[in-house]
C-alpha cells in the first residue's frame, strides 16, 4: 500500500566535516512539517540550540514544493508515497554525507499495511574518521518477534562499521519485551543510551519510553528534552557530543 518510489536528497556541504562538538535533535514530528506552527518552532530550536544534525521521523513533504530546511543538507527516505505527498524519515546536517542507505521493514504493519523505514548515513568527522547515523522509525502493530527481527536486520547491516555511531529515533518500544529487544540490540553494537534528567517529558506508552538516542565512541556533554507545546505528540530530544576522545 502506497509503497514509495522516490528518494529525495540535497547535499550542499560535501567538503565540510562535523565539528568536534556537535548538537543533534531527534523528533517524531507527527506529519506536521507543512504547518506554520512546526516551522516556527523548529526554527527557534535551531537558533537557540545551534543544531548541527536533525533526525526527524514522520516527515510530510509535498511532491510539488521544496523543503524549507534552513540551509541544511538533507536526505529524505520515505515509507509512504501518495499522489501529492511523501512521508518518511529525514536526516539533515551541515556536514558531508556519504553512502546513504534506506531500509524498509520487511514486514508491513497490520493496521494499515504500510512499511516503516530506517535511514543510514555516513559523515566525515576529525582524523579521517566517519560517523554512522541511523535515523529509525521502528515498526508497530506486529508481533514482538517481528519487531526483534527488524532490529536484527538493521544490526546486521551496520555491524561492520568501525568507530563512532549514533542510532536514534522513535523505537515504538511500548511493551517490556520490545524494551528488552532494544537493550539487546544496543548491547550487541556496544551502544550507550543517552540519559535525560527530564525523562518524564519523553513520550511514553504504558510507562515505556518510545524515543531514544544511542551512541558509541563519542563523549556525551549535554542532553535535554524540549516541550514541543503540543505541536507533536512527541517531544524533541537533544544531545550534544564531542568527537575528540
Amino acid at each position: 500500500m502506497f509503497k514509495p518510489n522516490s528518494f529525495i536528497k540535497s547535499l550542499k556541504h560535501q567538503e565540510s566535516e562535523l565539528q568536534n562538538e556537535f548538537t543533534l535533535l531527534c523528533w517524531n514530528v507527527a506529519k506536521l512539517t507543512l504547518k506554520s506552527s512546526y516551522k516556527d518552532f523548529i526554527g527557534s530550536l535551531i537558533k537557540s540550540h545551534n543544531l548541527d544534525i536533525l533526525l526527524l521521523q514522520e516527515v510530510k513533504k509535498s511532491l510539488s514544493h521544496e523543503l524549507d530546511l534552513h540551509d541544511y543538507s538533507y536526505v529524505l527516505s520515505p515509507n509512504i508515497e501518495t499522489k501529492k505527498h511523501i512521508f518518511g524519515v529525514l536526516s539533515a546536517f551541515k556536514a558531508s554525507c556519504h553512502d546513504e542507505l534506506s531500509l524498509l521493514t520487511k514486514k508491513q504493519e497490520l493496521r494499515c499495511a504500510t512499511h516503516k523505514i530506517s535511514l543510514i548515513t555516513h559523515h566525515k568527522i576529525s582524523d579521517g574518521q566517519r560517523l554512522l547515523i541511523v535515523n529509525l522509525h521502528a515498526i508497530n502493530f506486529v508481533h514482538n518477534s517481528d519487531f526483534k527481527n527488524e532490529l536484527r536486520h538493521i544490526q546486521l547491516t551496520i555491524k561492520s562499521h568501525k568507530g563512532a555511531m549514533i542510532v536514534a529515533g522513535d523505537f515504538n518500544t511500548w511493551n517490556i519485551k520490545r524494551v528488552q529487544y532494544l537493550q539487546e540490540f544496543s548491547d550487541d553494537l556496544g551502544l550507550k543510551k543517552v540519559e535525560f534528567s527530564d525523562e518524564k517529558d519523553i513520550k511514553k506508552i504504558f510507562s515505556n519510553s518510545l524515543d531514544y538516542i544511542f551512541y558509541r565512541d563519542l563523549e556525551l556533554t549535554y542532553s535535554t528534552v524540549i516541550d514541543s507545546k503540543k505541536i507533536s505528540d512527541h517531544n524533541p530530544i537533544i544531545a550534544k557530543f564531542r568527537t575528540n576522545l
